[in-house]
């Protein structure tokens, strides 16, 4: 058994300590909010981030980060990595299915879907960053640039807070990327970022209309400062994209996508559990099966907008008969996958009483008590929380938040069930760097991620319970 790094062992659910290896039934690495994005599209509006510290703002962070177009150069170093080492770091077993819970793109477009298949599919693609907010210029007046330019002898107020000249930086993040893709099985669920443009607002005609034009919006319109900004984002995303700006190219590809073609891309770059049947229905719910469980994919985007998630009742109808269908079978597990979790179930906007909450999924998990693990983003921290069940009558079950891709740790993470010989469950989890080589764009957009987090870094990166642990379950 594989004991390094030194893992904490939880039995918050019950269970003590194994005295032997148990037997590998389940190996995943858990990939989640990679963000890929296309920095220069006009349907984004990155001068929001100018004003993170006025509080009436909040709800729309984080619009911008200095070190995003590197994002998919980090996403391309983990692939790299699972290629090069393709076993499960405890029990050395070849990991079963890299799945990706949510938010594999940012705004929803079909250049950044094509960026990400091919990424974890294996091809050559590339996003631009010419145009975009790295490049200076007068629109804004003669003053110091208000974003970071890596150049150095361009002024701007991000240096002074500690952001390093890069010479060639806009260059350099604009190349061709050439993966190999990850050589094993892998899956995904939607995330809010996946469909909705910036992960709050549903596509309109306005802000498609925004999106493929030639025209890149670096400030706020003037006087813009509607009562409720996140409503009016869901409401009318385009008008927080009007503002002063530059002429830059037009990209068609700036189109947002559909459920459907997400789910098409996904299929045909060879991901697993999307098939016609989801393709015809336009919903993402799937199961894949493997010999020893069921993993189970739930699609938690609300149906109105905004970033924040809900569960329909026809969905845990859905969910519960493939957990019936997983009991039948003694001995079989199942593990649940969502991008949001237990603390993001909270959307009730448009108050259909079809929608619902963290705690009719929590319910429904606790009925069947095959379910040992379920596996979330969206908040962009390491987090594992125990669901013990309300009356006793059943051991739980856990919950295993990943932090994102984009923002530190930027980390994926190995997750291995194993069954001891005295019926006990064990899910090891893993924590699992990029590797970027020093001086390599992965490597930058780590150092720049770290310094970005500031003082929320240790928040985001969690306690020693979140990370590498060994969480134990009764037989």
């Amino acid at each position: 058994m594989m004991t390094h790094p030194l893992h904490c062992l939880r039995t918050d659910l019950g269970g003590t300590a194994p005295t032997t290896q148990g037997l590998p039934l389940l190996s995943l690495l858990h990939i989640s909010d990679a963000h890929v994005i296309d920095t220069v599209s006009p349907a984004r509006c990155e001068w929001i981030e100018l004003l993170a510290d006025d509080p009436y703002w909040a709800g729309l962070l984080h619009m911008h980060r200095p070190y995003e177009a590197l994002t998919h150069w980090a996403l391309a170093a983990h692939v790299e990595r699972l290629r090069r080492q393709p076993l499960a770091p405890w029990s050395q077993q070849m990991y079963d299915l890299a799945l990706c819970t949510g938010d594999n793109i940012d705004n929803a477009q079909a250049n950044e879907l094509q960026a990400f298949v091919k990424i974890m599919g294996g091809g050559r693609t590339g996003l631009s960053a010419h145009g975009g907010v790295h490049e200076t210029g007068l629109e804004l007046g003669s003053g110091p640039w208000p974003f970071w330019c890596p150049e150095a002898d361009v002024p701007d107020l991000w240096k002074p807070r500690g952001y390093p000249v890069v010479p060639g930086f806009v260059a350099r993040a604009s190349a061709e990327v050439h993966s190999g893709g990850l050589g094993c099985a892998w899956a995904s669920v939607p995330g809010n970022h996946d469909v909705m443009r910036q992960g709050t607002a549903l596509p309109n005609p306005a802000i498609e209309a925004l999106a493929v034009a030639g025209y890149k919006t670096l400030a706020g319109p003037p006087g813009f400062r509607p009562v409720d900004p996140q409503a009016r984002y869901v409401q009318h995303p385009e008008q927080f994209s009007s503002g002063p700006g530059r002429r830059i190219a037009a990209v068609p590809e700036c189109r947002a996508v559909g459920l459907r073609e997400w789910m098409a891309a996904h299929a045909q770059a060879g991901a697993t559990g999307f098939g016609q049947a989801q393709l015809r229905s336009g919903h993402a719910d799937t199961c894949i099966d493997t010999e020893q469980a069921r993993i189970l994919l739930l699609d938690t985007n609300h149906p109105a907008g905004d970033c924040q998630g809900s569960v329909g009742a026809a969905q845990i109808e859905w969910l519960e008969a493939r957990l019936a269908e997983v009991e039948r079978q003694p001995g079989r597990l199942a593990v649940l996958a969502s991008h949001h979790g237990s603390a993001s179930l909270v959307n009730t906007l448009g108050a259909d009483p079809e929608r619902l909450l963290a705690q009719a999924l929590t319910d429904a998990v606790h009925r069947h008590p095959c379910v040992v693990a379920w596996l979330v983003g969206h908040r962009h921290l390491h987090r594992v929380t125990a669901h013990p069940h309300p009356q006793g009558t059943s051991r739980g079950f856990w919950e295993i938040t990943t932090a994102s891709i984009i923002d530190w740790p930027s980390q994926t993470r190995a997750v291995e069930i194993l069954r001891h010989a005295d019926g006990q469950i064990e899910i090891v989890c893993t924590l699992q760097d990029h590797q970027g080589a020093p001086g390599s764009l992965a490597a930058l957009h780590a150092e720049l991620a770290l310094r970005f987090a500031g003082s929320a870094a240790p928040f985001m990166q969690g306690q020693a319970h979140d990370g590498n642990v060994r969480l134990l379950l009764p037989p």
